[in-house]
């Protein structure tokens, strides 16, 4: 059975991979209590900065902790170094 932050974590993740200042696929999305926590990659500093403007203003009153890394689009994923 979903939580009430279940929902929230799900609207939130499609909220951001929508919003034209972050459009990142690949954030993961935790909420505990009234902290906001958003990881993953991002392919620049903007979109990173984009995603704690984004959440503040989706969930004003929340602790955000942005955990996300940057990683150009140029640079190869994890994956792609290992073969």
């Amino acid at each position: 059975m979903e939580t009430p932050d279940d929902y929230l974590t799900e609207d939130l993740r499609d909220r951001l991979i929508h919003d034209p200042r972050v459009y990142e696929q690949d954030l993961t999305i935790r909420i505990d209590q009234r902290k906001l926590t958003v990881g993953g990659n991002v392919t620049t500093a903007e979109r990173q900065q984009a995603i704690t403007d984004a959440a503040r203003e989706l969930l004003p009153g929340y602790e955000i902790a942005n955990e996300t890394t940057v990683v150009p689009s140029s640079e190869p994923d994890s994956e792609e170094r290992l073969r």
